[in-house]
């Protein structure tokens, strides 16, 4: 048997270098696909604590307190949460520099929770303040009389319920009926011409009843005509009367003798020559004294 000493440690050699190679390789692949995996972990930690304190900060934009004291919480606890974001994005991360992140995140969240906590408290006790607030005011608005209480909603329904009120209070007041008004184009000595065009009308005519009643006083009583045109304005102003602190503008007084009988009441009212009838509605109101017996309207094309 003939052996080559040379030739087989030239064999042993080249074999135990490819095996060195190989398993070197490995190690390196091994290494490789670490790394990558380590460099993936620490990009995914990133984005999703970059969330967290992205949703953090919506989450206090989104609440509202009328509480200074308590706005001045949200608000720091928001720039902390702000200045750590910041941080993380623009600094390089590393594990153990997110793991410090990851904990301030958690005492964030916990203070976050606090406030939000005290918040919710807070709304809850004005939710209660204002429901208590609400029965007090229904209360109130209980005790007040049918007048007082219309009056804030609506004006008109309350100089018409001041009427009904008073007449209530008491049937010793003048009454009036058949409460009429229109446009007048032409009077003449047989009769007067009513118009419903504003160019054509120059006078309103208003005519309507005192009734008859018993228990009013009988004697001397004013009756006061308003005509209001469509800009809520008094038209032929005949001056003011007072009647404690309320003033009354009128456009026509009539003195009635009353006896307790029914009076048939007719007034024709000229417009001023610098206020001419306009289209629109026209209110006329009668009032004795401080009174307002009744009210008609007139609208002009």
């Amino acid at each position: 048997m003939i052996v080559f000493p040379h030739s087989f440690n030239y064999r042993l050699i080249i074999g135990s270098l490819v095996v060195a190679f190989v398993v070197l390789g490995s190690y390196s692949y091994s290494n490789y696909n670490t790394l990558e995996g380590y460099k993936t972990y620490i990009i995914q930690e990133k984005k999703l604590l970059e969330n967290e304190l992205s949703e953090m900060i919506k989450r206090y934009e989104s609440v509202q307190v009328e509480s200074k004291a308590l706005n001045g919480k949200l608000e720091h606890s928001k720039i902390k949460i702000e200045r750590i974001l910041d941080s993380i994005k623009t600094l390089k991360p590393s594990a153990s520099l997110l793991a410090v992140f990851r904990t301030k995140i958690k005492l964030l969240q916990k203070e976050k929770a606090e406030v939000l906590d005290l918040v919710t408290t807070l709304k809850n006790e004005n939710q209660r303040l204002s429901v208590k607030a609400k029965k007090v005011e229904q209360d109130l608005l209980g005790a007040k009389s049918v007048t007082t209480s219309l009056k804030a909603k609506n004006e008109d329904l309350v100089l018409t319920n001041t009427n009904l009120s008073e007449k209530i209070k008491s049937i010793s007041n003048l009454e009036i009926d058949q409460l009429s008004a229109k446009a007048v184009k032409r009077v003449t000595s047989k009769k007067i011409v009513s118009t419903q065009n504003s160019n054509k009308a120059k006078k309103l005519y208003i005519e309507f009843t005192l009734s008859k009643n018993k228990f009013v006083k009988g004697g001397e009583k004013d009756i006061y005509i308003q005509i209001l045109n469509p800009n809520n304005n008094v038209i032929s102003d005949q001056g003011s009367v007072n009647f404690g602190k309320q003033s009354l503008i009128f456009s026509k007084k009539i003195k009635v003798d009353y006896k307790n009988e029914d009076v048939n009441i007719n007034a024709l009212i000229t417009t001023d020559i610098d206020q001419p009838l306009t289209k629109g509605v026209y209110f006329v109101n009668v009032f004795n004294d401080n009174i307002r017996l009744g009210s008609t309207s007139i609208t002009l094309k």
